[in-house]
């Protein structure tokens, strides 16, 4: 059932994007339907949408080139980039945004069928691929990526059987706190925004977070271990920081694999 509703919500982003402009709004109203009617990505929007103001988010995404057209810049963070379009498709089904000017306006192209293409490729696009992700479901992007894969990975293996096996690209600690730095920021920022959270628990988790930026600083590998056993138990129950959390994990995982 859940793989149903899930398969419907992508449906529902492919047909907006197949739609003419004219007709879009339905199929605006189709995605947020989909949404709606999943209990999981029920729960994904919601806590990516944590503490969110779309009209801050907005200006701050926002940019003018030369010419003085304005563009609309995605974050890196997937769980941003969730919560900004699922805004705007929800701004465009309450009429508080018109969908025909606001794709025109930061989605300038030689004519509005044009813009509207835009407007799925840099927006509905990566916010479905994000969610689709998240939860699991492999879209036919994600299908071919992995059948690309399996092919590169026969052809190796028929050109280097002879061969000596090659180097691979050792991930470095160094490489590894960078990363950890930059998640370990975005988690302290994400809970300053969560009210849910309890003040014991909110202290306890920005001394954890104070203590590993510090353990990066001094790069003593031992107690960032320790440290983030703490930090993993503080971050379980708080539905605000999942996203990152799992890109904690799937950061440290990927550092552990270059070393078995």
């Amino acid at each position: 059932m859940e793989n149903e509703q899930i398969e419907a919500f992508y449906d529902a982003c492919q047909d907006l994007k197949n739609a003419k402009i004219i007709l879009a709004d339905a199929k605006v109203s189709k995605i947020l339907r989909s949404i709606v009617s999943s209990p999981s990505l029920v729960e994904i929007i919601g806590d990516a949408l944590v503490g969110y103001n779309f009209e801050s988010e907005l200006g701050k995404y926002t940019s003018t080139d030369l010419e003085g057209n304005l563009h609309i810049n995605l974050p890196p963070e997937p769980y941003r980039v969730i919560a900004f379009v699922f805004s705007v498709l929800t701004e465009f089904d309450t009429r508080k945004l018109d969908l025909q000017e606001f794709v025109h306006q930061y989605f300038n192209a030689e004519n509005l069928a044009e813009s509207f293409k835009r407007f799925n490729a840099e927006l509905i696009d990566p916010f479905c691929e994000y969610v689709c992700n998240w939860i699991g479901y492999k879209t036919e992007k994600g299908k071919e990526e992995d059948m690309s894969s399996e092919n590169e990975e026969e052809i190796v293996d028929e050109t280097t059987e002879n061969d000596d096996a090659p180097e691979c690209e050792v991930d470095t600690v160094e490489s590894l706190f960078e990363d950890l730095k930059i998640i370990f920021n975005q988690i302290k920022e994400t809970i300053k925004l969560d009210t849910r959270i309890k003040p014991d628990r909110f202290d306890d988790l920005n001394i954890t977070l104070d203590a590993l930026l510090a353990t990066i600083e001094l790069k003593n590998f031992k107690i960032l271990n320790a440290l983030l056993i703490s930090l993993n138990n503080l971050l379980a129950p708080i539905k605000s920081v999942r996203f990152y959390n799992m890109e904690l994990q799937n950061r440290l995982a990927k550092f552990y694999e270059s070393y078995l």
